[in-house]
């Protein structure tokens, strides 16, 4: 899928071994604040053994999907993870610069798709309660969601994905 928007052109793929430097440099290049938000805590680095399990789904049962620029610039990145049999947990980062580009809602979108197309009815999410972007963005998907909020200040999402009205790429 290739999405165009103003001053912006990528394209969304399932991703590879092959994008372990593409996706370090993504996340190297992400502010602290969206490492922050990205994994609830600061990051300042990601390990090999991390990198690894992101570049290297099975695509049956676990799936990567990045934003990516014609030159093979990673943009986005959205994880999926499976918790049992009909659930999955995702994850998703965008560049600092690439936010508000509508990235973020292309990769949920295709996140939904692919959980729909491998027998998942729901996603989960966690983040922090002060990201009012990325709730806004579930809330705006117009799918059943639930949201829970612990007294830590992390929100947990469950998103019903069998919700007929959509189906996502």
């Amino acid at each position: 899928m290739t999405n165009e928007g103003p001053l912006c052109t990528y394209r969304l793929r399932t991703i590879r071994p092959a994008d372990h430097d593409r996706l370090r440099r993504f996340y190297s290049g992400l502010s602290e604040e969206s490492r922050v938000a990205r994994f609830l805590g600061a990051a300042p680095s990601i390990p090999d053994e991390t990198m690894a399990h992101f570049c290297g789904p099975d695509h049956g049962h676990r799936e990567g999907i990045v934003a990516a620029t014609a030159d093979g610039t990673v943009v986005g990145h959205v994880c999926i993870e499976p918790m049992d049999a009909h659930q999955a947990e995702f994850a998703v980062a965008v560049a600092d610069g690439w936010q508000r580009r509508g990235i973020g809602r292309a990769m949920c979108l295709a996140a939904i798709g692919w959980a729909q197309r491998h027998g998942i009815t729901q996603l989960t999410a966690t983040m922090w309660s002060r990201n009012g972007a990325v709730i806004g963005l579930i809330r705006s998907l117009g799918l059943p969601t639930s949201f829970s909020v612990s007294g830590s200040g992390v929100v947990s999402v469950r998103i019903d994905v069998r919700h007929a009205g959509l189906r996502a790429a």
